[in-house]
């Protein structure tokens, strides 16, 4: 394969030397170029951290390798320019910018660690006390926070590393497929768009854009035009007369025809070109911006990042470290297909401001709590769905009320590449309290009912929307908000329960798992845990084991 391109490889250096060995030569041997930050030779920056220079490098390539295992790695604060990954390890921050630069990751997880992660978002609590050796809780939290993405990553998981070249040989061609017809594709709307841009704008900008093209092909052009009319005013005149002045002016007309056709066609290819290297010169872009570009049609989907830069371009001209003004935020049902273009979802949060520029980030938070850490590394940044200069668009559920209700008493913040950031604004939507109120009675009588009744698994979403609700309208430390909350988790616990086949005190013998053979009593049960069964072998010691792990030991 002759096409050297560059793929990024992002995991923890020292825990998977071994592996990232094996997917550097299988990358090798598909005749790619691997990029690996441990490796001698890779290109850094002056005046930047190592591990922020290797964003500089992954910039450059379009497709992405990144694995997790046990270690997250080490958090640094110093980020040069990418100040959004104040606190991450390098690892977290090379995914992270991947998916936010656009890349295609290939994400593999190891199955021991999503086990784990399926039992600490069960129990984070529980789990702090009894973390595998060498699992560090950052690594749960960096999955979850991918696993969690709008649009998710592609993920999967592998056992070894034989697992793993099986899924890259799988998978890879294809992502390198999408990849490079993405970008042909991408290569082609621009130029269509722009040229569209021209054919519809007002005839004397188009006449303006044509003269600029090409000053001579145009001269040429209208000086053929109206030899063209003239021979057309002779030959009326000399009909009737002779012939062989007929003929002439008819050779004439047709070679006249022949060459306004390849000027024409040169000229054409002149608009072409401009529509291909217009994002290059700024004149042009601010020129089109100004003369093509309509203002912005309240709630239009564009997701052509032509569009996108062209709206956003007036906020960051000159290179200027712009401050991005929020001023509302809330919640609206929306157009799944608006004006012919594809939005994807039903309902959105809203966000109406101004100075919004190509990548624009936004967090949120509940009203009150303190930023007071530095580099607010506690908060998660996310892209908009959709964006103009003045106007975000975040998709969101369109379950009616809860959907905007799950937002009431947050606040939001936006921020520009360079960093600076809005004000926090406040989520504001005109709730009906009455009709809140009475959703949130119901359901926790509803609730209640159905877990009296025996029916726990029935009873959990019923109680959840009570406790949502409660949490919402009433606030998070609210007594009544707790007790919803402790009503509902009774629920989820009891729900549990009624899946696992055995109790406290029943003798079971381990037959799957990393305790295969053993046998004991059920000391304790962890219902929403995975390993639920907290069994005392009969030697004393105590462990962990799922229900198909298990049978019963009868009378042992």
């Amino acid at each position: 394969m002759s096409y050297s391109l560059q793929v990024f490889v992002s995991s923890a250096c020292y825990e998977l030397r071994d592996l990232r060995a094996a997917v550097q030569s299988w990358l090798k041997n598909l005749g790619l170029t691997p990029i690996l930050s441990d490796e001698g030779g890779f290109p850094h920056e002056e005046g930047l951290p190592p591990y922020a220079a290797c964003l500089r490098v992954l910039e450059t390539c379009p497709l992405v390798v990144g694995v997790i295992d046990r270690q997250y790695g080490h958090p640094f604060e110093d980020w040069g320019p990418y100040e959004q990954y104040r606190g991450l390890s390098p690892t977290h921050a090379e995914l992270r910018h991947a998916l936010d630069s656009g890349k295609r990751l290939l994400l593999f997880v190891h199955s021991d660690i999503w086990a784990f992660y399926e039992v600490w978002r069960e129990n984070a609590g529980a789990f702090k006390t009894s973390a595998p050796y060498g699992l560090e809780e950052a690594t749960l939290r960096m999955l979850h926070e991918f696993k969690t993405r709008s649009p998710a990553p592609w993920i999967e998981r592998f056992a070894n590393v034989t697992v793993l070249l099986e899924s890259l040989n799988r998978e890879f061609v294809n992502q390198l497929y999408v990849h490079l017809r993405e970008r042909e594709k991408q290569t082609a709307d621009t130029a269509g768009y722009f040229l569209d841009k021209i054919i519809e704008t007002a005839p004397e900008v188009r006449e303006k854009i044509t003269v600029g093209l090409n000053p001579a092909l145009v001269a040429d052009r209208e000086a053929l035009r109206s030899r063209l009319s003239e021979i057309e005013e002779e030959l009326e005149k000399t009909r009737g007369k002779t012939e062989e002045r007929i003929f002439d002016l008819e050779k004439e007309k047709s070679e006249v025809h022949g060459r306004l056709s390849t000027v024409s066609g040169q000229l054409d290819q002149a608009r072409m070109l401009l529509a291909r290297s217009v994002m290059k010169d700024i004149s042009w872009l601010d020129f089109i911006r100004r003369t093509m570009v309509p203002p912005q049609p309240g709630r239009v989907p564009f997701h052509n990042s032509v569009e996108v830069a062209l709206r956003g371009y007036h906020a960051a001209a000159g290179g200027q470290n712009i401050v991005p003004l929020l001023r509302e935020v809330t919640w609206s049902l929306v157009p799944y297909n608006e004006n012919g273009l594809h939005r994807g979802y039903n309902a959105a949060i809203i966000f109406k401001g101004d100075n919004f520029v190509p990548g624009v980030v936004y967090t949120w938070r509940r009203c009150g709590e303190s930023d007071s850490r530095a580099g607010n590394d506690d908060y998660f940044w996310r892209l908009p769905n959709i964006y103009f200069g003045s106007y975000l668009e975040v998709s969101s559920g369109d379950n009616e009320p809860e959907a905007a209700l799950s937002w009431r008493n947050y606040e939001f913040l936006v921020k520009n590449p360079e960093g600076r950031t809005s004000e926090w604004v406040p989520f504001t939507y005109p709730f009906d309290d009455a009709s809140l109120e009475k959703i949130r009675t119901d359901s926790f009588r509803v609730g209640t009912n159905l877990l009296e009744a025996g029916k726990p698994a029935e009873a959990v979403e019923p109680l959840r929307k009570a406790y949502v609700f409660s949490d919402r309208m009433l606030g998070t430390q609210a007594q009544e908000a707790l007790s919803k909350k402790a009503m509902w988790e009774r629920a989820l616990n009891e729900a549990a329960l009624s899946k696992l086949r055995f109790r406290v005190g029943d003798q079971l013998s381990v037959v799957a798992g990393p305790h295969a053979g053993a046998s004991g009593v059920v000391k304790n049960l962890l219902p929403r845990h995975l390993h639920a069964y907290v069994i005392s072998s009969t030697h004393g010691e105590e462990f962990q084991a799922s229900d198909a792990q298990v049978e019963s030991a009868g009378g042992l």
